[in-house]
């Protein structure tokens, strides 16, 4: 199968759920997609996906062909209003045995701690998702915030790896921690 010329591998669907992987059979089920979907991100590989039309043993029963525009207009709608900070996805439908199968992803921003759907945020651990305390939430701000944060650190392009971070740069707003690695890339804290 292609869509616009890119290759499509149906098996990756039919994958077992995981951290980053969720079936939903039915659109019916959006809230609760998207809470899995948030707490997928959340998580340390900070990207997620749902299947909308897969049956949870992974039998594809598809979206109904009449919906599929007006569901995608919706969960558009719903993701900018309550996601927050507001996050990128990306909807896709393929067509699977004949059914279309509705795909949305997302990735989390290295700069964005957490997200929240609808006030609350949520965690995915395993093929479960679970909503954050406070002071989970706390947490994660520290430990991803780089201001705050105590290291160590990695490269996002040559991968090196420093335990602290120490040049600085003065501004007009005064001296601030610098993130530069010497390949041309950033340093972020490492997960």
């Amino acid at each position: 199968m292609t869509r616009n010329g890119e290759p499509f591998d149906a098996k990756l669907l039919l994958q077992d759920e995981s951290q980053v992987f969720e079936r939903k059979q039915s659109l019916s089920l959006q809230r609760e997609g998207l809470e899995s979907l948030c707490g997928m991100v959340n998580a340390d590989p900070a990207r997620g996906t749902i299947a909308f039309g897969l049956a949870p043993n992974g039998q594809v029963v598809g979206v109904e062909p009449g919906v599929l525009d007006k569901a995608q207009r919706t969960l558009t709608q719903v993701i900018r209003n309550r996601i927050d900070p507001p996050i990128q996805c990306t909807i896709d439908v393929r067509e699977v045995e004949g059914k279309h199968v509705l795909i949305l992803s997302a990735r989390r921003s290295r700069d964005v701690p957490y997200h929240e759907f609808g006030g609350r945020a949520f965690i995915r651990e395993g093929t479960s998702t679970r909503q954050l305390s406070l002071a989970e939430k706390q947490s994660l701000q520290r430990m991803r915030s780089r201001d705050i944060h105590p290291g160590p650190w990695t490269c996002d392009k040559c991968r090196s790896m420093v335990g602290v971070l120490g040049s600085f740069v003065i501004t007009n707003e005064g001296m601030r921690r610098t993130y530069a690695c010497e390949c041309g890339g950033e340093f972020w804290p490492a997960t």
